[in-house]
């Protein structure tokens, strides 16, 4: 019983280490996020995403949400998922960082972590995202004071599940970056662009 009250401790101990170097990460800008973001943070949290690091298969990928990362204008973003039904399962080595690295060769812009798993950690919010609705979720924004008033309004909690749940994309990836309304983890009309990492043994 002590040496699995001993591991646990080491456990807890690891995981406060982490999260403290994460901070590092954190966004701290007072940024407008509109609702082409909004509609990717839900991709983010359904684990939907077009992934980079595998050749066949590419769209449509379902997994656990590990780090999401918005560039400093909140146009673009990335996330990394864990290819099992729990972020746990997976290594956590350096991923903060990798997510805001790959982030950046999409947007050409600095990248923060805008959530860790399911929270909200952007100016250390550290508000928890249970509800994967549209229109919960522009609430939320909004009582955040992070969602862009002047953003179009294309998508309604009627439509929104269209968009979150696109199966394949016809876009582009980093070479064409300055058009937005035809690259991944920037339109509404792509998939967010992510990678994952595989089930530890």
């Amino acid at each position: 019983m002590k040496k699995i009250n001993v591991i646990f401790v080491f456990i807890i101990f690891i995981t406060l280490i982490s999260c403290s170097s994460n901070k590092k990460y954190f966004g701290s800008s007072n940024i407008k996020i509109d609702e082409t973001g909004i509609v990717n943070f839900i991709r983010y949290l359904e684990g939907r995403f077009y992934a980079e690091n595998t050749i066949i298969d590419r769209s449509s990928r379902i997994m656990s949400p590990m780090y999401y990362a918005i560039s400093e204008d909140g146009k673009n973003s990335y996330g990394w998922f864990c290819n099992s039904s729990s972020s746990y399962d997976c290594s956590d080595n350096f991923l903060a960082f990798k997510t805001i690295e790959h982030c950046k060769e999409y947007s050409k812009k600095n990248c923060y972590i805008f959530a860790i798993k399911n929270e909200i950690v952007w100016k250390n919010m550290n508000i928890r995202v249970d509800e994967l609705s549209f229109s919960k979720n522009i609430e939320l924004f909004k009582k955040l004071n992070l969602f862009n008033q002047t953003s179009k309004s294309i998508v309604n909690q009627a439509n929104y599940e269209k968009y979150v749940f696109l199966d394949d994309d016809d876009c582009k990836g980093k070479r064409n970056y300055k058009d937005l309304s035809n690259i991944r983890g920037a339109s509404l009309f792509c998939l967010l662009v992510g990678q994952y990492e595989d089930r530890q043994r």
